[in-house]
């Protein structure tokens, strides 16, 4: 924990955009995957998101509400995901998160086949901030890796 403390402080230093603009946007940043993924608390996302806000992922754009349909059918997928940030970093109204997801996936939904065996997966989102809250988001997700895990090919 420290680690990753270090590692956000220091990420911090390295850049010229103020500091408490820089803490604010990683809070709402390890709020998507505490709280909205971690445990699945999708209330409240008017003052996390601005309009307009589009998430950018497979070579594919999707709005908040795509995008917020497919983390609920992820978390049906596996009810008792526990999400975790890994490590953090900020650059003005870049926030990085390198975030870990374990779990089990006991129901099929989201392209998982719902067999009930754990998973331990890894990922990286990068988020663009406009006046305080998210407007764009890239997402990368080791799929191959969970998909190998859960049984696949």
């Amino acid at each position: 924990m420290l680690r990753h403390m270090v590692l956000a402080l220091s990420s911090l230093v390295a850049f010229s955009a103020p500091l408490s603009a820089v803490t604010t946007n990683q809070q709402v940043a390890a709020h998507v995957f505490l709280v909205k993924m971690g445990k699945g608390d999708f209330s409240g996302l008017d003052r996390i998101y601005a309009p307009g806000f589009a998430v950018h992922s497979g070579g594919k754009s999707f709005t908040l509400d795509e995008d917020n349909e497919s983390g609920k059918a992820l978390r049906a997928a596996a009810p008792d995901v526990k999400v975790s940030v890994e490590r953090m970093a900020g650059d003005g109204d870049l926030v990085a998160v390198h975030w870990r997801a374990v779990g089990s996936n006991t129901a099929a939904s989201a392209g998982m086949p719902g067999n009930g065996k754990p998973f331990d997966v890894e990922g990286m989102t990068f988020f663009r901030f406009e006046s305080g809250r998210i407007i764009e988001e890239w997402s990368v997700t080791d799929w191959m890796t969970l998909m190998k895990q859960l049984g696949g090919k």
